[in-house]
């Protein structure tokens, strides 16, 4: 050891431990910011350099230990970590100061290193910020779908090897702790998108965003929803740093659903946007790269997803709307309500609560829109989904107390909440809507039954017995058709006796639809509005292509 690294290390005492964590990127080209090149000529950020002090000796160790590592040696006062191409071009692009990408998507298949990618970009990010003169410790949201997953996944990653016991797990696998010299340098807290209580973090200060698994590694479920991502990135504007990024890692998924395009996976997308793919070629061997491949298999979906890194629908289980098609199904030109008929909204609660609106056309079952509000209440959808949807596309719905509206509910939207016994899910339809509210089937075969004879092969009058309007409003409800809202294999047998759970936000949907579907085909009171209504607001009914006609009441 050095005079200088030894002078170190006597003033720190036995709170030393290792003084300096090199972070090694593997980039075309030394990166701007770093603080040199090892003998492979990759870039070196030296994590820790900052604690050695601004003053001759802390220069001193610092130019002994890059020295060393030009020569392709280390002391035991430096821990190394060594980053794969693809890894290093994304940490890279989280950490530099002149770069525009302020969101970035690491996505790949298993096994190729992404949460290391993240806290690696964490770290020299924290150093950096450090050395910029603000204040530490570096505050992490660190975003997963629960805090179960961040505690069985990222948790256990961090406490591998190859970091040298410098991240310390601690409240109750709820926080990652990064300490170097025995200084905290880095706080990262673990946040489960799906867990009520630790959601709220969402919304707390944070100088960095990293987030684990947006999409779910078995299934076209979603670990973390945009608006999730979207709202811990806005709570992140308000500790200054010296360089603003939300870095983010997944496995592949559904090339639908949202990181895909958000981060331009599938699509061109805005400039302040980008993502790497990480290949099993960045870190694998090529006998490990077989027996990767190997593990995968006994599934095409998932020897895609998981095994090469590619962008597919999950083969889930068997799809509960079995006959769907949609070329069928799914109407080429925009469908939309009528004033001569019911309209009907079937509801399903919970956390991920859902409304899908349709009418009984003269015999044919016509579905307008499919809405839902993840991590949100019925009160929250009604708001900001389904009023605002109905004042544009059906504002003769909402005269008269509702006298044209019938909510078919989940019974379960009847039972008073955990604030208030005052409160249901029922109350709030009735308060903000009016209408008439049913309660549908408790039992899941007749919900069954009545998706099934919807889309059926029998014709009436030449038309097909459900018809679903194109477009945005209604996606959801395509994709969870499509087989998303699915039932579960059981050795290789599919088991009816309910759909998959949990499963949002398809299996919401897809209940919401069923109970629509149960209703419009009989149910209690399917009898058609007075006709003169088409009249009183304005609307040429006959000719009702286009959405774009403004409401007169």
């Amino acid at each position: 050891m050095s005079k200088a690294l030894r002078t170190i290390v006597e003033r720190l005492g036995n709170q030393a431990g290792v003084l300096c964590c090199a972070v090694l990127l593997d980039l075309p080209e030394r990166h701007p910011d770093a603080d040199g090149l090892d003998a492979a000529g990759r870039s070196i950020f030296l994590v820790g350099r900052h604690f050695l002090g601004d003053h001759e000796i802390g220069h001193a160790a610092a130019e002994k230990i890059l020295q060393q590592l030009r020569e392709g040696h280390v002391t035991d006062a430096v821990h190394l970590i060594l980053m794969a191409p693809q890894a290093s071009l994304g940490i890279a692009a989280a950490i530099e100061t002149s770069a525009k990408r302020e969101e970035i998507l690491l996505h790949g298949p298993r096994g190729t290193g992404k949460t290391h990618a993240l806290a690696a970009a964490a770290i020299i990010a924290a150093e950096l910020h450090a050395r910029a003169g603000y204040p530490l410790p570096f505050k992490v949201s660190w975003l997963h779908d629960s805090l179960r997953s961040a505690s069985a996944k990222t948790a256990e990653s961090l406490k591998l090897h190859m970091w040298g016991g410098l991240w310390a797990i601690r409240e109750d696998n709820t926080r990652a702790i990064f300490t170097l010299a025995g200084s905290e340098l880095l706080r990262g807290e673990f946040i489960g998108c799906r867990d009520e209580a630790s959601a709220q973090r969402l919304r707390q200060d944070a100088h960095m965003i990293l987030a684990e698994e947006l999409v779910a590694s078995m299934t076209d479920g979603l670990g973390i929803t945009q608006q999730e991502w979207e709202l811990a990135r806005s709570s992140a504007i308000r500790l200054e740093t010296r360089r603003r990024s939300a870095l983010a890692a997944t496995n592949p998924g559904s090339p639908d659903l949202w990181p895909a395009p958000y981060f331009g996976v599938t699509q061109p997308t805005i400039n302040t946007r980008t993502s790497f793919s990480l290949p099993i070629t960045d870190r694998m061997s090529p006998e490990q790269q077989a027996v990767h491949l190997a593990t995968f298999n006994g599934t095409s979906s998932m020897h895609r997803r998981l095994g090469r890194g590619e962008w597919v629908m999950a083969e889930m289980g068997s799809p509960v709307a079995e006959g769907f098609d949609e070329g069928v199904h799914v109407s080429r030109v925009p469908l939309h309500p009528h004033p001569n008929f019911l309209l009907g909204i079937g509801w399903d609660g919970g956390h991920s609560p859902s409304a899908v609106i349709g009418q009984n056309v003269a015999g044919q079952i016509q579905v307008f829109a499919a809405l839902n509000k993840m991590q949100a209440g019925v009160l929250e959808l009604i708001e900001r989904d389904v009023l605002p949807w109905l004042t544009t596309f059906a504002p003769w719905a909402l005269k008269d107390f509702g006298a044209s509206l019938v909510h078919i509910i989940d019974p379960n939207m009847a039972t008073p909440g955990q604030a208030t016994i005052l409160e249901t899910a029922e109350k709030m339809i009735r308060k903000h809507l009016g209408g008439r509210v049913i309660r549908g089937a408790v039992r899941w075969p007749p919900r069954r039954e009545a998706v099934l004879k919807a889309l059926g092969p029998g014709h009436a009058q030449g038309r097909v017995p459900l018809r679903i309007s194109p477009g945005p409003d209604t996606e959801l409800l395509v994709y969870a058709y499509q087989g998303r809202w699915f039932y579960k294999m059981a050795d290789q047998q599919v088991d009816r006796t309910k759909p998959e759970k949990p499963n949002s936000p398809w299996a919401d949907i897809g209940d919401a639809s069923a109970y629509l579907l149960d209703w419009l085909q009989g149910g209690e009171g399917m009898d058609v509005a007075p006709r003169d209504m088409k009249v009183e607001y304005g609307v040429n009914w006959e000719s009702h292509g286009s959405r774009d006609y403004a409401y007169r009441g």
